[in-house]
């Protein structure tokens, strides 16, 4: 019987992996290959997962060294090694998110804190965005074409010029784009892979988590001096040119500004349970106006702002304590 249990989570694991592997070589799937995994911690515990882990990255890794040194091809370890940056970056980070390694950090801040080593590790390939003349030559290619359907009907006259001088300007801000929005889209990335992997999981095992199984959001008061020293070089590099200081300013601001409009989502949620017979309405309403150009820059600027109001304001708590009274 034990054997017939083992073998039947051997195989779970590497059905798991392989599916990593396969989601991982499309485009259409690739930010979403992390969630069979988190499926398989959540169903077989720490020590499979990581098997599985394992396995996903080796087997992506078989895989693009097939790819690169066939057909007559040359495999730069140089281009690998950074192209290994993604896959490598959410396996770990999902190793130490589910490991039993920050026993007292809940999710949301394990995750938080695994996109901030991502963020660490990802600096080779920034450098290699915003410098590498291949890339460069690659990226303006790409643009190029994109345009150049865009205007299938101008003059070739109109095309050429047009083509100078918005290709440049849109290649400088889609590579800032990318340096500046590193580790937000990790973090939302790996969150939106963790969270409906975890539920998938644990459905799969009949747990029907009543709470998000992110945690209820409260941050730790000592965040809001990254708070307030992201937005503030983030100003300063507004007014004048910061270089490389200037993404890291942006990073960290994003990254805490997403952090606390979770933390205001959460308090939201708290009023909103209050409310029991206006919450659908309350709901769609919220909703409408992320729809609504004006009223959507509002929401988005003022759920974060709540939630850094929550350091002054103790919403939650003095809610519980009235009602405890």
């Amino acid at each position: 019987m034990c054997r017939k249990v083992n073998g039947r989570i051997v195989l779970e694991g590497i059905g798991f992996s392989v599916l990593g592997v396969v989601l991982y070589q499309f485009q259409t799937t690739i930010l979403i290959f992390v969630i069979p995994l988190v499926v398989l911690y959540k169903r077989q515990g720490v020590r499979v997962g990581i098997l599985g882990t394992l396995g996903t990255f080796l087997g992506i890794l078989l895989v693009k060294v097939i790819r690169g040194g066939g057909a007559g091809g040359t495999l730069r370890e140089d281009l690998l090694l950074l192209d290994l940056t993604y896959p490598f970056a959410f396996l770990l980070g999902l190793a130490l998110t589910e490991g039993s390694f920050f026993p007292r950090i809940p999710p949301y801040g394990r995750i938080a804190l695994v996109t901030v080593v991502s963020g660490v590790l990802g600096i080779p390939l920034i450098r290699y965005v915003l410098t590498d003349p291949a890339f460069e030559a690659y990226l303006k290619a790409q643009i190029e074409t994109m345009m150049r359907g865009m205007v299938e009907g101008k003059t070739s006259l109109d095309l050429g010029t047009m083509g100078t001088v918005s290709t440049r300007e849109i290649l400088r801000l889609s590579k800032l784009i990318f340096a500046n929005t590193y580790t937000l889209g990790y973090f939302l990335t790996f969150l939106f892979n963790w969270v409906v992997g975890s539920r998938i999981g644990l459905r799969s095992k009949g747990i029907y988590p009543v709470e998000s199984v992110v945690g209820n959001v409260h941050l730790n008061e000592k965040l809001i001096w990254g708070f307030l020293l992201g937005w503030s070089g983030v100003l300063l590099s507004l007014l004048r040119p910061l270089g490389s200081v200037g993404i890291v300013f942006w990073n960290i601001a994003l990254l805490c500004t997403v952090l606390y409009g979770m933390q205001g989502v959460d308090i939201l949620r708290f009023y909103i349970k209050k409310v029991e017979r206006l919450r659908v309405v309350i709901l769609v309403t919220i909703l409408l106006f992320l729809f609504i150009p004006g009223l959507n820059i509002l929401i988005m600027v003022g759920v974060p702002l709540l939630g850094v109001s929550e350091i002054w304001i103790q919403y939650r708590r003095t809610v519980e304590e009235r009602s405890g009274k």
